[in-house]
């Protein structure tokens, strides 16, 4: 599962929806309409959208309607996006019955949801799903792994980062995260080096690419590559006067997202889109 709500949707009808149509208090219990709906309100986020027909079929029969909606796919819908614009519609929906305890019981069911299959969004007050910039990264880091498919150089340089970095949180030794780190660099400047088409160093091949929205965002990348040449054991000998202290965790986290994140600019071919959201911009507000 990639952490989004296309690839997570087959899941919600156990987590969510029949619970939903479960719920039962003192006072009151789930509407028997609730399918009929749900369906109607994803109406205008699917691809295709439902005939005239089957819509009335739905508002009609509750059963049929039940059916219909557990029929659906993740893959139904317009978009990623589409998904989140439906279930904060669900919320509306929810609300609307006006039962004591209904719209806590569907919220606390997608927050659970949201935590138990690590998607990329938090449910804020008063009640929208935000996307979070760790799904955006997670994206990124799927989009370098598909540019590496048909590059066994690529391919090869980023499995010895994942081991080594693997091997540093296993045994938080400095000397593992100095390799871990090492080998960042060296990915990084193998996506220049396929980029461009030729051979270099990643600080002279940073000023081959003219995708930089600014000089100081070459410049970072460059001093990137420049603290890993000149800190010493990581790709050199160093220099140990530029040594001000020993690594610790936060270098193994900030170091290497750093390093990944500007490779964003290094990818041709790289779907833009796709760092965000999934087709996000397939959604008008």
């Amino acid at each position: 599962m990639n952490g989004s709500l296309q690839e997570s949707w087959d899941y919600l009808a156990e987590e969510i929806w029949q619970p939903l149509a479960e719920f039962s208090s003192s006072e009151d219990t789930s509407p028997p309409g609730l399918f009929s709906d749900l369906f109607a309100a994803a109406d205008e986020f699917l691809s295709p959208r439902p005939a005239e027909s089957e819509l009335e079929e739905a508002h009609n029969d509750p059963v049929r309607a039940k059916e219909r909606f557990f029929a659906l796919k993740g893959t139904d819908f317009t978009a990623e996006f589409a998904i989140v614009l439906f279930l904060e519609e669900a919320h509306r929906v929810v609300l609307d019955y006006d039962i004591l305890g209904y719209e806590n019981y569907y919220r606390g069911l997608l927050s659970d949801a949201l935590r138990k299959f690590n998607l990329r969004y938090r449910l804020d007050e008063p009640f929208a799903l935000r996307f979070m910039l760790p799904g955006s990264f997670n994206n990124l880091y799927g989009e370098l792994q598909r540019l590496n498919i048909g590059s066994a150089y690529l391919c090869g340089l980023l499995i010895d980062f994942e081991k080594a970095f693997d091997r540093y949180v296993r045994t938080e030794d400095e000397t593992d995260l100095k390799t871990c780190i090492g080998n960042a660099s060296k990915y990084v400047e193998g996506l220049a080096v396929v980029t461009c088409g030729k051979s270099g160093s990643l600080g002279d091949l940073c000023k081959e690419i003219d995708e930089w929205p600014h000089g100081a965002v070459q410049a970072a990348l460059r001093n990137l590559y420049g603290f890993c040449s000149d800190y010493p054991g990581i790709r050199h000998a160093g220099n140990p006067q530029g040594q001000k202290r020993l690594l610790d965790k936060r270098d193994s986290v900030a170091i290497n997202v750093a390093l990944l994140a500007l490779a964003a600019y290094l990818g041709g071919g790289m779907d833009q889109e796709s760092m965000l959201c999934p087709a996000c911009s397939a959604i008008e507000f």
